[in-house]
């Protein structure tokens, strides 16, 4: 509760502004601490703390919001919830001003996730896209597809050598995130751009069917199933993967993890990175956006000063210094190709810049919650995924949402 309490450790000057999300961020009371001082008393940034989840954090923003609570100021969303808060009416579009002043800069993909309807709506505060880490003892040259990447592991396998290829499978958003990187490799969708229209189609059931493909190769963890982020790092922290689709967190965790495990600090040392694998030699990688944007509140008294609050929170030494203290990738192209220190704490930050400026959001949807709910359900476990049948259920089912019918698994 630091970082939370830290900002509210002296009486607030001026007008209060409450930040709810992303408030526990290592490093961000200071940040917060910064803006209140260069305020000059005019407002004071108040952060209050939610659940550590995603969508417990959701939850708790939608049942205020629901209630019109005027003590919400400055929403710190993922990049999912923008066109269900858009469409409820509890989020305030930019003026043009701000909209140019929001966007300078900045990475053209991220600004999507903040926009619905060709409408923006949020204020671009971090991104993240995952990469291929993969063991330079074990992958002298890494491979550029899923096929290659598949047979190196099997060749590794039938070594005698580490093999792995680990990735998050288990029942939740982060397997999620990895059908939809299925999905934008073969350019399949899951809505149309309004979101009145399912779009689950053959190029889905392609996408499905390489996925399958990996789940049942004999090269994955056998807990994929069950693999989230922390399964995923510490298969390859004990040394079992050769290969690791994973955040770019992965670099600092494992420095900090050789700290008192000696194999992690030989795994650091042995880390290569790349951007991630596609279907074809010479395709261009179309991951998954990740992040979040600042949005105001519709039921905020304070709507001037909680915009100019959020500039101040995402200003580029702002960005620098969360990316440094936190793991937050900045969503200022310039920091990536021209500041030093970020290019020293991230020297995979090219192969980062590669994968952002051609990333992909997710379903820009008002009813993105039961869409994700249902792929998880439907596709869970991947070794046992039916592409022709679960692309029709899913299809089905995503539609039934979308009208208004649907009921979460």
């Amino acid at each position: 509760m630091a970082s939370g309490l830290a900002a509210c450790s002296s009486a607030p000057q001026g007008t209060v502004i409450n930040l709810y999300g992303g408030t526990s961020s290592v490093g961000f009371d200071k940040i917060i601490a910064q803006c209140n001082q260069a305020a000059a008393g005019r407002y004071t940034i108040v952060g209050n703390l939610l659940p550590s989840d995603a969508d417990s954090q959701r939850e708790q923003l939608v049942r205020r919001l629901a209630a019109r609570d005027t003590g919400m100021d400055l929403l710190g969303m993922d990049v999912t919830w923008t066109a269900e808060f858009a469409e409820a009416d509890w989020i305030r579009p930019l003026s043009e001003t701000q909209k140019a002043q929001a966007n300078e800069g900045v990475l053209t993909p991220q600004i999507a996730t903040a926009t619905w309807k060709d409408v923006q709506y949020g204020i671009p505060k971090h991104t993240n896209v995952q990469i291929l880490w993969y063991r330079k003892s074990l992958v002298p040259k890494p491979p550029e597809t899923w096929d290659e990447m598949i047979q190196m592991a099997q060749q590794l396998k039938a070594e005698g050598k580490p093999y792995e290829i680990g990735l998050t499978a288990s029942q939740y958003e982060g397997y999620v995130v990895n059908v939809n990187n299925f999905f934008n490799a073969y350019g399949a969708t899951f809505v149309n751009e309004d979101s009145t229209q399912a779009t689950v189609n053959d190029k889905a059931v392609q996408a499905l069917t390489l996925l399958k493909k990996l789940a049942t190769s004999g090269v994955t963890s056998p807990s994929l199933s069950n693999a989230q982020e922390p399964e995923v790092f510490a298969d390859l922290e004990a040394g079992r993967s050769a290969f690791s689709v994973n955040w770019p967190y992965v670099l600092s965790a494992m420095r900090s993890a050789a700290e008192t495990n000696p194999r992690a600090q030989q795994i650091a040392d042995d880390l290569g990175y790349t951007t991630f694998p596609v279907v074809n030699r010479g395709d261009v990688p179309r991951v998954t956006l990740g992040g979040m944007n600042y949005a105001v509140s519709t039921f905020s008294t304070h709507p001037a000063e909680s915009y100019e609050a959020a500039m101040c929170l995402r200003s580029p030494e702002h960005q620098l210094q969360a990316a440094l203290d936190a793991g937050d990738a900045p969503v200022l192209e310039e920091l990536y190709r021209s500041n030093a220190q970020f290019r020293e704490a991230y020297p995979m930050g090219d192969v980062m810049l590669e994968e952002l400026q051609h990333a992909v959001p997710r379903p820009p949807t008002p009813v993105y919650q039961n869409i994700s709910t249902t792929v998880s359900y439907t596709l869970s476990p991947p070794s046992e995924i039916n592409p022709q049948q679960d692309a029709q259920t899913l299809n089905e089912s995503i539609q039934n949402a979308i009208d208004g019918k649907g009921i979460l698994p």
